[in-house]
Formats: structure tokens, sequence, C-alpha cells
């Protein structure tokens, strides 16, 4: 069938009221009619449309057999126009039948129940942005890359607690990203079910798009999103040359703020990722090792990767009396440390799927994770006027060291 001038930018056929309903919302939502939305399957639509002209995108619902479903939609492909996007819904939530419908052209493949949220990436993902009505083209994503001048200095707690800072108080998506994905342990630390998909995406990164970033993340929070894996160690992960490319480049398009937790030891994937870093926060301890590794880490950052200086920030600070004095650890590394974290083992140590920062956020001793918050993202502002000065204290000082300390009442 051919265009013709009456083209309608949207048709969607669903056979659960629920989703009908929904449809129908998100129809509103971007100023299109109601009878756009049909109840019905992918042979209603068939039917429909060999008598009424195709729309710029489609919606249809398939059935649960794979054989049915490419029958139908061989079916469908007769009656509809061939620059027609597509947009398929139904219940298998399976990775290979998400593939195969993927190869065959498909824009996108929505689980049901539908989501208004699920929607509006699905048609982002198949239209062009500028011609979304009353959706603004959106800047790309900030990196922030996390990474450790030694082993167990605490970067990965620092990213953690850095994205939800920034996602709790800017209101922003927040995307954290374990890049390591057999040593990561994000996922440990959060209690999360490790993302099954994201060695696929690492090993076959053509199949990255926003729907499937969608699928293998998980929110620990309402603006935060984490990606990680935990992989075998008996079983070797290919990772694709082309895999920190497109996976950052589908994360900017999809996320406001990308965390990056990326490893010490620099392999090809995390040091291209660590390359498209708008900021890099240095994690150390006020050690004499922890000088030295800081101090390589920023010739080979500015020497081999061209990249600004990072910021410097002093984690653990307490932990033993043997500490240098940070005038002595500045002095050595010819630079600033721009911000210091109090070690605090009854807040950050015990597991526990709560995010420490949220649930300690007034404590002295965190003051100095929100302080680099704000200094990398201005909106994440508000929460350091709640967090009081106390004089001598400290959270390794306390007597009862078995019980986590309770959040102090704001005033």
């Amino acid at each position: 069938m051919t265009k013709t001038s009456n083209q309608a930018p949207f048709l969607a056929f669903a056979s659960d009221v629920a989703d009908v309903e929904t449809l129908k919302k998100f129809a509103a939502a971007q100023g299109w009619p109601e009878n756009l939305i049909i109840q019905g399957d992918i042979k209603s639509a068939a039917l429909h449309l060999k008598n009424h002209p195709s729309p710029r995108l489609l919606l249809v619902e398939i059935p649960v057999s794979q054989q049915q479903a490419n029958i139908e939609l061989n079916n469908l492909a007769e009656a509809c126009d061939p620059d027609t996007k597509v947009i398929v819904i139904g219940t298998v939530n399976e990775y290979s039948y998400y593939c195969a419908l993927m190869d065959m052209g498909l824009s996108s493949y929505l689980l049901c129940p539908l989501s208004e949220a699920a929607l509006l990436a699905a048609l982002e993902k198949s239209v062009d942005r500028k011609a979304v009505a009353g959706k603004a083209e959106k800047s790309p994503a900030k990196i922030i890359a996390v990474m450790g001048t030694r082993g167990g200095v605490g970067a990965t707690t620092v990213s953690i607690n850095l994205a939800a800072i920034i996602a709790d108080l800017s209101k922003k998506h927040v995307a954290l990203v374990d890049i390591d994905p057999q040593e990561g342990s994000i996922a440990l630390m959060l209690d999360l079910e490790p993302g099954r998909g994201f060695r696929d995406a690492l090993e076959k990164p053509d199949r990255i798009d926003s729907l499937f970033i969608e699928r293998v993340m998980t929110k620990p929070h309402k603006h935060l999103s984490v990606l990680a894996a935990e992989e075998s160690f008996t079983e070797k992960v290919v990772i694709s040359d082309q895999a920190a490319t497109l996976l950052i480049k589908e994360m900017r398009d999809k996320f406001d703020v990308i965390v990056l937790d990326i490893p010490r030891h620099l392999r090809t994937f995390s040091r291209k990722c660590l390359e498209q870093a708008d900021h890099v926060v240095l994690v150390t301890e006020l050690s004499l090792l922890s000088l030295r590794d800081t101090l390589r880490l920023q010739d080979m950052m500015r020497e081999t990767l061209k990249m600004k200086p990072p910021l410097v920030v002093a984690n653990r600070v307490g932990h033993t009396k043997h500490d240098m004095k940070t005038a002595d650890f500045e002095k050595g590394i010819n630079d600033k440390v721009a911000f210091s974290v109090a070690y605090a083992p009854d807040i950050f140590i015990p597991p526990a799927t709560e995010i420490p920062v949220l649930k300690f956020r007034s404590m002295p001793s965190l003051k100095g994770l929100f302080q680099l918050a704000e200094r990398l993202e201005p909106e994440a502002k508000g929460m350091l006027a709640s967090v009081k000065e106390k004089k001598g204290f400290s959270m390794f000082s306390s007597k009862k060291k078995d019980k986590a300390p309770k959040e102090e009442k704001k005033d």
C-alpha cells in the first residue's frame, strides 16, 4: 500500500484492556487522538491495513509461539508500507526471542503489561526525536569515571554513593555501570541480581539499543539504574573492540549522568570507557603506596590518554594512625586533595540493600561525598546544610560499634 497524505503518526493494536488504557494515555501525552488505539492483535492489524493507510509507527501484539509470530509478521508485511516502523509487544521474556525479532528488522519489542516509560523509550528509538511533538533533543549525558589508586581504597563505595546522591538530589536519570564483568562488586554490595545480558552487550554490541539497556539494568532507586555482571572465572569474556563506544553512545542518549566504576588494571574496554569520561575521580588513601600509584595514574592520564587532571579524593581518612598528613600527601603528588571522606565502617561495611549515603544522609562522615557530588553535578545540592558539624565526633570512635548509627533528626 502506498503512502497517502492522511498517514497517521501512530497506530496501535493490543488485546489486553489494561494495555489499551496505557496506550491511550501515552497517545494523549503525545497529542494523538484516542481512535489510533484499537483493541486487537497482529491479525487485526493486518486486516485493518489492507483497507487503510499505513502509519509512520505501528504497534502490534504478537502470539507467544515464535513460529506463529513469524507467520503473522510476514502477513503483516504484505499489508504494511515498508518504511513503517513496527514495535511488537508480547509476554515472552527471553533474550533469544527478542534477538530473533530484532533480526527481522523490527524496531522494538516490549513486554506486557505496558508502561508509558517503555513506550516513550521505544518511540524515541523509532523516530527522529525532533519529530516528536513537544520533545526537545536532550544533551548527551555527563560521564563521571571513578577509579581507585589501589585495591581496597573504596572506589566502588564512592561510585555507588556518588551516583545515589546525584540521582536523589538532582532527580536526573543516573546510570551506575560496573565496568568489570567478572571481578566487579557493585551488584554484590547493593544485593542486586547481576544483569544477565551485560555480557551479551560486551560481546555483541551491535544488539545494544535503548530497549536492550532497559532490560539488562536494575533500579535500586527511582532515578538510579545499575548495570553490572558477575561472570564466572571459568569462562572467557571476549569483549568486542566496539563495545565501549556503542555502549556509552546508547547510554548517553538514555541517561543524564553516567557513573563508571573503572577497574585499576586497565584493559582495552575499560581504557576506552575511561577515555570518554568528562570527569575522572581518583580515589586514594593517605598512604605512601597510594601516593606512588596516584602519581603513576596521573601521569598515565595526562601523557598517554591526554586527559585533563583527575579530582583526587582521599577516602577512609582516619582508618589508621599511620595515615600521612594531607599536606604531605598533596606535596608528594604536586596536587590538591579535592575532597576527603572519613573512615566510617558502621556506615559502609555492613551489607545492606539500602544505599548507605541515603540511609545515613545527615552523618558528618558523609559530607565529603556530598561536596564531591555537588562539584560534579551542581544540581545535586541542598543536602550540605543538613550535615551538621560535630567537634570531636567520628563514626569509628563510638563505643557501641555493633550497632549502626541512628539517623539524626533534621531541624
